[in-house]
């Protein structure tokens, strides 16, 4: 099956918008990741992965910006999240990405694409199983009203 019948036109192109991101992430060339994240109204949120060679500042998964951009940016829920990574094997989202997925998109479909490899579909409860679920998953926020500032 060709990764068009598997995928279909609207994923593929959250990949292809996923690896554009990447263009932006402030790490080395090897580690550059790009995300982007498909609302219930159609918006879409990119986000690029930050990891300071100098050890400074914490670093930031292009996943996780996406998610955070598509929750501060609209009430819709995240439907959709594709992620490229440039290396193949060993990119894999981590521990604190699969929380803040499972708390802020936990219905979203999830593809991946490392380097040049065929894309793959992720199910994140599956890849964390044990994740801390003593609470409710975060319901989007209601939309922002405009009226006079304070």
């Amino acid at each position: 099956m060709s990764p068009e019948e598997e995928f279909g036109p609207e994923l593929l192109s959250l990949l292809r918008s996923a690896r554009a991101a990447s263009c932006r992430s402030e790490a080395a060339p090897r580690e550059r990741c790009g995300a982007v994240a498909e609302t219930a109204d159609g918006a879409r949120y990119p986000g690029a992965s930050r990891r300071p060679q100098d050890g400074t500042a914490l670093d930031a998964c292009a996943e996780r910006v996406a998610v955070w951009a598509a929750r501060a940016g609209t009430a819709a829920p995240v439907v959709r999240l594709a992620l490229w990574a440039a290396t193949g094997a060993g990119s894999h989202p981590c521990g604190s990405c699969l929380q803040v997925l499972r708390e802020l998109a936990p219905g979203a479909a999830l593809v991946m694409q490392r380097g040049d490899a065929p894309p793959r579909r992720l199910q994140p409860a599956g890849l964390l199983p044990d994740a801390f679920v003593s609470f409710e998953p975060v319901s989007p926020p209601p939309p922002a009203q405009e009226g006079p500032a304070p």
